[in-house]
């Protein structure tokens, strides 16, 4: 019988330094740095809790000369000083919503932008009539300045800062969040630290980034339910990434490398293989971005600019196929997927920039480095293990009529692994 030798128990002070020895100095500085730069950018670009708010015009700054006919059908903000998003008009009690009447779920008033210097009123104000504006302000230290036009000149003229004036009230609207703005920070940082994590583990060739990937796709759907947007985001992380984590955890577990079996065995495309996946990036971008256009939605980052909106459509079309294409490459081990990944950060990094997502540009730059990274990794272990794969085959006489070792020819012949 053979002697049965107990292994000790590491200590949780060990399994630390064994995770500390597992990455390289390079890994270690890569990593710590992204987070720095995570937790500087969480303070530079906080997310912001600020409110809108209820504009009322003084009825006595009315000019007192309008006669009781005289119709006034459209705000006039030639003047304007600095930024402001006007949500809905409340006019003799009744609300109407800017979507209601305009092709826009907001508007926006923007200093210099003759386009955005008068708004067409759903119902026509007269000398009895009240009117308020919801809104708020995107930049700092702006002034709003606007008038009620029509035939007959204005009914009025007021200047109005959101910190308060004459001839006006302002009034602060309570906070409508499902949860603190701070808590979505925290989701945000949560999310670029993980997704660094998955991403330095897939460069390792580690299974373990498929759990760490879904720590990954929880805090996503966090984000999605606490910022109540990006549904259609949240339901393909339920349906797709979250059964791919888990199909790709058992799949690289089964092909582990002979000699170190933390690695996972790596391979290839075919130029066959590239062209189809690329073609169908192609088809599936042209094809559900055009759908995407033709859907209206209420609000949202680019509602009150449809170019934008639908480049974004396209763009977020494009990176779904991507990522998807991305998520097969990875579950079956092959090496075009840091080129998916590519791709995807590249998108990304223009809707952030046009969203003003700056926190989020963090993450991209760890795609970035980190892609670049794991490709050569990937790539000189493929090298690597086909020259073994065939010196061994040739060590063992395969090939060879005679039995003879061809291992002085293995150095000229490279074959794909499997």
């Amino acid at each position: 019988m053979k002697d049965i030798k107990d292994t000790p128990k590491l200590t949780f002070g060990q399994k630390l330094k064994n995770l500390w020895n597992y990455f390289t100095t390079y890994e270690k500085i890569w990593f710590i740095s992204i987070l720095v730069l995570a937790i500087v950018f969480a303070f530079l670009f906080p997310e912001t809790d600020d409110p809108d708010y209820t504009v009322s015009i003084d009825k006595n700054t009315y000019v007192q000369s309008v006669g009781e006919n005289d119709q006034f059908n459209t705000l006039d903000f030639t003047g304007t000083e600095g930024e402001f998003v006007i949500e809905s008009l409340v006019i003799n009690g009744e609300t109407h919503d800017i979507s209601s009447f305009t092709k826009y779920a907001e508007f926006t008033v923007e200093a210099g932008d003759e386009k955005t210097m008068s708004l067409t009123l759903p119902v026509a104000l007269d000398k009895n009539s009240e009117i308020e504006l919801i809104c708020y302000e995107e930049s700092e230290g702006g002034v709003l300045h606007v008038s009620a036009a029509g035939e007959a000149g204005s009914l009025f003229t007021a200047q109005i800062s959101l910190e308060g004036g004459s001839g006006y009230t302002v009034t602060e609207n309570p906070l409508d969040y499902l949860v603190s703005v701070k808590v979505v920070t925290a989701l945000y940082l949560a999310d670029v630290i993980l997704n660094v994590a998955c991403e330095l583990l897939i460069s390792k060739q580690s299974k373990w980034n498929f759990i760490v990937s879904l720590a990954v796709e929880v805090t996503e759907i966090l984000i999605c339910i606490v910022c109540a947007y990006r549904f259609a985001t949240m339901a393909s992380t339920l349906l797709f990434w979250i059964p791919c984590d888990i199909i790709s955890f058992v799949m690289w577990n089964k092909h582990k490398d002979r000699d170190k079996e933390e690695l996972t065995v790596v391979k290839k495309l075919t130029p066959w293989q590239d062209v189809l996946i690329i073609f169908g990036i192609i088809v599936w971008t042209v094809g559900i971005g055009y759908l995407l256009t033709l859907i209206e939605v209420e609000g949202g980052i680019f509602a009150n600019n449809v170019r934008y909106k639908n480049i974004a459509c396209y763009l977020d079309a494009c990176v779904s196929a991507v990522g998807i294409a991305n998520g097969l490459l990875i579950l079956f081990r092959y090496r075009e997927q840091w080129i998916a990944w590519y791709i995807s950060a590249a998108i990304e990094t223009v809707i952030n920039i046009m969203a003003g997502q700056w926190i989020l540009l963090v993450l991209k730059a760890g795609y970035f480095s980190n892609t670049t990274y794991g490709y050569i990794l990937w790539t000189k272990y493929i090298r690597e293990h086909n020259i073994k794969v065939v010196s061994s085959k040739d060590l063992h006489g395969k090939g060879n009529s005679k039995g003879a070792p061809l291992a002085g020819r293995a150095k000229n012949r490279i074959i794909q692994s499997e």
